[in-house]
Formats: structure tokens, sequence, C-alpha cells
């Protein structure tokens, strides 16, 4: 059993957070002056022209903000911008964006809003950075106002209703099936985000892969933007080379976060042999064990030749999926963080069933969370099952042959696969920083590299190489006195290159 007992999701810094929300709110307050507004609905009647009805008040988000202009017929539209500070690279995000949005809406049936139009900062003449003209999705609420407990406290994250009706819950989670069978069907030769040709229209993968993670992770530590990333250009050709982009991300991460990162000196051993092994897991392809080939492809197909790589959305949860009154999906929103990814991505089943986050659970942890999750996703699953088998229902009479050919297993068998093997528990830390840590020692330490009693550094340390071994200690007294810090230090890109460059050995 470990030493002592460990928080759930790893604290951000309390510092840089708060004046991070001092900047925004200041922000914020500058670009809803009824001169912007006026400014804003000038320029979206320029894209989409039309007799006015009211403007109104902008909406914040988490990243973005969004301005709405209503017309007389009833339909809207929004300009929605990245926030300021809350957002590095804006532009490339909603380039990303853009494509992702025309791709799904040219190649499904998914409901994704209608881009009139969209520019980067330079072509804003209002000053306000990149934005997107779009449709406003006319909803009645969100899935996750639909799902949450109505009995949870005021301020309280939401969560499942425990007594919500099972053939209510049946209904909607076969419309979510039908999304991700179909973001599942769309398959691409390389991992990474993507882009339009201005000239073609043409959309292919051309871009890094955008993780709201890679966001949070230059504004939570002032890192720089540049050199310590993967390049904007950079995409990737197997899962295993993905893998171990992240696992350096992740040391990134605790390497730049001074305050709050960790809480002792056990925690910060702790933490930096556990990035350390994630990062060789992921050069030794351990992470990425699951995206081989999967039984049961026609046997003149040869491997080589199978699609790994599908359209994964890691924003596609309760709150960006929008319903009418009969609870039927009217739309699907924020595709910034959707890229081609590694097949078993799709493949782990969707975390948000219980509207809250895993780390974040409030009874129990992890444990607590999987035993009130699992009846929940095996309804999901016999819902996606019969989805299934209706579109091979579907191929089948539509094929000449009248057979269909299933060229791989079924995403439902590979999310069951995924629960049962914790390949699920992979994936999920290997893309959330902060939540890293309460999934590592607990569940893949082992998994990965065989027993260890403490559940804890000391078992490891002899396994790392000398290099690693002799920076542990230096490492470690330097997080404790980074945590005393009362400023918050800013990188020139040299420096911070070659600060990182220490630990990526």
């Amino acid at each position: 059993m470990p030493s002592k007992p460990r928080r759930t999701c790893a604290d951000k810094d309390d510092l840089i957070w708060e004046k991070l929300d001092d900047r925004i709110d200041e922000w914020y307050k500058s670009v809803r002056a009824n001169d912007i507004y006026r400014a804003v609905a000038r320029f979206i009647l320029k894209y989409r022209p039309g007799d006015v009805e009211v403007m109104h008040l902008a909406l914040k988000g988490a990243y973005n903000i969004a301005y709405r202009l209503e017309y007389k017929d009833g339909s809207s539209v929004i300009m929605r911008i990245p926030i300021k500070d809350a957002v590095p690279f804006q532009d490339e995000k909603v380039r990303y964006e853009v494509a992702t949005m025309r791709y799904v809406a040219a190649n499904t049936t998914i409901p994704v809003p209608h881009v009139y139009h969209y520019g980067m900062a330079a072509e804003n003449p209002l000053g306000l950075g990149p934005f997107i003209i779009m449709d406003y999705i006319d909803h009645h609420q969100n899935l996750s106002r639909a799902l949450m407990d109505p009995t949870r406290a005021l301020g309280k994250r939401p969560i499942l209703d425990p007594n919500i009706d099972d053939h209510r819950l049946a209904s909607i989670y076969a419309q979510v099936a039908d999304i991700l069978l179909q973001l599942d069907s769309l398959r691409f030769p390389r991992i990474g985000s993507l882009l339009e040709d201005p000239a073609t229209g043409h959309i292919e993968v051309r871009g890094r892969p955008l993780l709201a993670n890679m966001i949070d992770l230059v504004v939570h530590t002032d890192m720089p933007e540049e050199g310590i990333l993967p390049a904007v250009d950079t995409t990737y050709d197997t899962a295993g080379a993905w893998f171990t982009a992240l696992a350096d991300v992740h040391l990134a991460q605790l390497v730049f976060q001074r305050r709050d990162a960790v809480e002792d000196i056990d925690d910060a051993r702790d933490k930096y042999v556990a990035r350390q092994l994630f990062r060789r897991a992921a050069a030794g392809g351990g992470f990425a064990a699951d995206d081989m080939p999967v039984p049961g492809s026609p046997a003149t197909l040869e491997a080589s030749e199978i699609p790994e790589i599908s359209l994964f959305s890691e924003d596609l949860r309760p709150a960006n999926i929008l319903l009418d009154k009969d609870d039927r999906i009217v739309g699907v929103i924020d595709w910034e963080f959707a890229y081609a990814a590694p097949l078993s991505f799709s493949s782990c089943p969707p975390w948000w069933l219980l509207i809250e986050e895993p780390e974040s659970w409030p009874v129990g942890g992890i444990s607590g969370w999987q035993t009130v999750y699992e009846p929940r996703l095996q309804t999901f699953l016999a819902v996606l099952e019969n989805a299934e088998k209706e579109k091979q229902r579907v191929s089948s009479t539509d094929s000449p042959t009248g057979t269909a050919v299933s060229w791989a297993a079924s995403l439902s068998q590979r999310m069951r696969a995924s629960w049962s093997s914790n390949t699920w528990m992979r994936n999920y830390a290997a893309r959330r920083s902060w939540a890293f840590d309460f999934l590592w020692w607990k569940y893949l330490d082992e998994e990965l590299f065989g027993p260890n009693e403490d559940q804890d550094h000391k078992a490891r340390l002899a396994t790392l190489t000398e290099d690693q071994r002799n920076i542990v200690e230096a490492f470690v007294a330097q997080k404790l006195e980074e945590g005393k810090d009362k400023e918050i230090t800013t990188w020139e890109k040299e420096d911070a290159v070659v600060h990182l460059a220490k630990y990526l050995i």
C-alpha cells in the first residue's frame, strides 16, 4: 500500500492563476463596451447580412468569448474569439477549429456550426484577435444540464443524476454513440491537427496536435510558447512518437511550474521519477502497445495498410453537446482540441458519462468513480453495440453483394478492451499533466514495470539511468526552493530550452 494518501488532481500555481484571473477580468470588461458591440455587429453583418433584432451580451467560456447577433427571422450568428492571456497561439487554434468543423460537416451528419468567415489576429480590424463568424445553434439546453443531478448544491461541479430515467439516458446515449461512430470512421495517415488550404479548400493533417493541456502548460507555468512544446508543423506517423512527445510535455510541466508543484521531498521525488518512467515506457512502446492492428481484418489487407489514426475530440463532453426540448442533439460545438489521434484514444470509453472528471470525483477518489461509472458504461456499450448492428445492417443492405466487410474490431469491442485492460487510464494520464500523478503510482507503474510494494519512487530509483539518478536530489532541492518564490518568473526561450534539456536525459 502507498506510504501516505495522495491528492487526486495536482494543483496549478495559485499565484499565476490569481494574476491571470485579474488580467482576464480587466480584458473582459474592455471588450464589452458599447462601441465594441456596435463594431462587432457591423463586422458580422459584412459576412452574414440581415435585419437585426438584438445584440446579446458577450458570453465568456474557458477559452473563448462569443458575441451573438440575433436577426428578426429568429436566427443568430456569433463571432467567437479566444480570450486574451488565457489562450496562447491563438491563430493556430482558430485555424485548426475551422478546418475540423468544415471537415466534419463535409464527411458526417454531425451537426456543427456553419462558418461564414474567419481570420487571424492581423485580419481583425477591431483588434480583438483571431475570430470565427459562424451560426449560433439554437438549443434548449446542453447535455450537461440535462443529465446533472438537480439536487446538487449551487456552486458545486455537476455530476450525473443518480435517479435519471434509464430510457431517457439510453435515448441520449444512442445519439452520442452515432456521433462517436462517425468520428471513428474518419481515418488519417498521420497524427496531427487538420488545416485547410485557403486556395483550394483541401483539408489534411498538417499541424501539431493541440491539447488543452498544452495551453494550460504555457499559461500556468509562464514558460515560453516556443521551444518547449512540439513545433507548430510537427505531425507524427506512429502512436509511440506521439506518446513520447506527451511524456516530454509532462516533464516540462513539472520543471517549469514553480509554486504548488510539489508538497514535500518525497512528493518531488515521486513526480520526477514517475515522469522519467513514463518517458521510458513511451519510448519503449509501452503506452502504444494497444495501437497494433487488431485481429479480424481481411486476410487480403496488409496490416500496414490498416489506418490506426482517427479523428478524436478531447473536448467532446456534455457541455458541448446541445439539445432541443425533446432531448434531440441539435449541435456539437468547440472543436479546437480535435485532431487525428492514435486509434486507442477513440477506443477509450467516454470519461464524461458521470459528467465529472475522474480525478475530481467527490467520494472515494478514482475507485469511487469507477464503482459508479461501471453500470453507466455498460448501458452506453449496450447502446453502442445496437448502433453498430444497425449500421452493419444498413451497410449490408446497401452493398451490391449483400454483405458488409468488417475491417477491424468494432468500437464497442475496443472500448470494452480499453476498460478491462486499463488502457484508457494510460491515455487519460498521457493527455493531462495535472491528472497524471494520481493515476501513475496506483494503477500504471506496476502494470508497466512490475511489483512496487509502496507504490512510490523508492523501488524505481535504481532503474533510472545514472544521469537521471544523479540529478534527482538537485531537482528536488530546486523545486522546494522555487515553492517559496513570491514573484512570477518569465522565461526567455533560449534559457528555457537549456533548462529543460538538463532533465530530458
